[in-house]
């Protein structure tokens, strides 16, 4: 069977790569190492750690949603609405610490601040737990104790007299215009310590060290800082700052007794949820109807909660072993997941069911949310699916594609019939400028064609029985899903690419094994050693050099 095809390297993506991220430059080569250290084993590096610039950099969205709620409770939280994030590198981290704001920023956190003004003045209580006299003994005296308190936590940092005074003229100015209101020096107050950029942005800058000039070690209000910003989603509490400002976090112990206190908090699995929001990029994409008349947003609302589901049971529920969110003989379903997969509804929406053993379905790999993700409108894309695995679970980075791509799949032939895995072996595989990138990516979409473009599973493409079995490297033959979940979750490239990701959220830069290949194994086999269970992992992060030194600020 020959079909007719234009030169060049044709694909069965709108991009000619398989996933928006094709050919990003990264800073990575091919085996998801970030320097070209042979395969990742770092031994041409890590003698001399120069960590990556320290400076400020704006916080998070979530985390400056989260912080209002903390400071002003529900209502305020309700209405903040903070300019948003933009990616760079794959994490919107990267892009607060590196991207230059727009020119509107000024105007949208100030629209903000005012909303969040007014909201505090209808429902003080959240205000008053700190500072009493807003409801009590509302009066000059109090625009005095608003500015030293909330100050303190809003900017992480006890306020100097001159910047109490400054704030404490704002109100009173705005107290004045508001013919002797209170309230109306309150919001402007709060308008004015919210609009600061001590808020809106985080300061990590360290203290040098005496005899590695090139290294900074953050201070223990920078560290509560940036240890809360990533595992409770915001800034730390004022009895926490006051304690960092005594001394009491300047050791790597008392930073790993607060990291598992937080770890603990209800907040936690929301806050590392916002990580893998971004680590999975969970995407997906509308369907054709008349190919697909059983989708709706409520079918794909399902599918993120199964996968949010196994991914807190994993992490928080059982605290075990990371790689059960690939290889997981189990899962969490409502009635519209039920009917998708063929199996019965639970008890429960989302209770816990074993999967089908005929299926062949085993963890993430095999849900509805990667499946439909990494798929066209009207029909699967094997090479999305392979892409997202090499690129997202194992760090290892496809080329881009030709600057003559043709993104088209051609028309078959009349009068022939072909599987959608044929057309891909004969365009992707069989022309060796296109082989070279998709052999890496399409035969792991092929072990996954018994599951179309929504996740049900399905025995035929195109009329004609599927075949599913491939041969790749040292994976060997793989027949089926739970033979690709299996082979994922056992790769070591799974485990540290996990790793990888959470240094780049959590510190907002790339890892570099240039110059941090001997703190970065270690942290590898910190992980090994926790079992992987992801919540030892952060604890190793935060108290790892990586996340605790910073260099020159720029």
């Amino acid at each position: 069977m020959t079909l007719v095809a234009a030169p060049g390297c044709q694909g069965d993506d709108a991009d000619g790569g398989g996933d928006d991220e094709v050919g990003e430059d990264n800073g990575e080569d091919a085996d998801g190492t970030t320097d070209g250290t042979d395969e990742g084993t770092g031994e041409e590096g890590g003698d001399d750690f120069i960590p990556p610039h320290g400076g400020m950099r704006r916080m998070l969205d979530h985390q400056y949603v989260n912080s209002i709620g903390y400071m002003f409770g529900d209502e305020a939280q309700a209405v903040a609405d903070p300019p948003g994030d933009l990616a760079l590198h794959g994490y919107d981290a990267i892009g607060a610490a590196e991207i230059a704001p727009g020119l509107d920023l000024v105007e949208l956190y100030e629209t903000s601040a005012l909303e969040i003004g007014d909201a505090v003045v209808a429902n003080p209580g959240r205000l008053a737990s700190f500072v009493p006299c807003v409801t009590e003994s509302p009066g000059q005296a109090c625009y005095t104790d608003i500015a030293q308190t909330l100050g303190h936590i809003a900017w992480r940092r006890p306020l100097t007299d001159a910047e109490v005074s400054e704030i404490v003229d704002i109100a009173l100015e705005a107290e004045e215009w508001g013919e002797g209101d209170f309230n109306a020096g309150l919001k402007y107050e709060l308008v004015r310590i919210l609009l600061s950029p001590n808020f809106i942005y985080v300061k990590e800058v360290g203290v040098q060290d005496a005899n590695e000039p090139e290294e900074f070690w953050l201070t223990g209000p920078e560290m509560v800082t940036r240890v809360s910003l990533l595992i409770n989603g915001r800034i730390p509490s004022l009895a926490t700052l006051e304690s960092a400002e005594a001394g009491n976090y300047d050791s790597v112990d008392a930073i790993e007794d607060f990291a598992r206190a937080l770890l603990a908090d209800p907040s936690a699995p929301d806050a590392i949820s916002e990580f893998f929001g971004e680590y999975l990029d969970l995407r997906i994409p509308g369907k054709n109807l008349d190919a697909f008349p059983n989708y709706s947003e409520a079918l794909a609302d399902s599918m993120l909660q199964e996968t949010d589901m196994l991914l807190r049971h994993v992490i928080w529920e059982a605290d075990t072993d990371w790689r059960t969110f690939y290889d997981a003989d189990f899962t969490f379903i409502d009635q519209n997941l039920a009917d998708l997969y063929g199996m019965a509804a639970p008890e429960e929406p989302f209770g816990q069911v074993e999967l089908p053993a005929d299926q062949n379905r085993a963890g993430f790999l095999t849900q509805g949310t990667f499946l439909a993700r990494n798929a066209h409108a009207d029909g699967n894309s094997t090479t999305r699916r392979g892409h997202y695995i090499q690129e997202r679970m194992l760090c290892f980075t496809i080329p881009p594609p030709p600057p003559d791509v043709n993104p088209n799949i051609p028309e078959i032939p009349e009068g022939e019939q072909m599987t959608l895995r044929e057309v891909m072996e004969q365009i992707h595989l069989e022309e060796e400028s296109c082989a070279s990138c998709h052999k890496d990516m399409d035969p792991l979409g092929f072990v996954l064609e018994n599951f179309d473009a929504l996740g049900q599973w399905r025995t035929e493409d195109n009329g004609l029985p599927i075949d599913s079995v491939v041969d790749y490297g040292d994976w060997g033959t793989m027949s089926n899903g739970v033979d690709l979940a299996t082979n994922v979750a056992m790769d070591p490239r799974t485990t540290q690419c996990l790793v990888n990701n959470i240094i780049r959220f959590g510190r907002g830069s790339l890892e570099d094994f240039n110059n941090e290949s001997d703190e970065i194994l270690e942290l590898y086999a910190d992980f090994e050693t926790a079992n992987f269970r992801v919540k030892e992992l952060l604890v190793s992060f935060v108290t790892s050099e990586l996340f605790r030194q910073v260099g020159e600020p720029k």
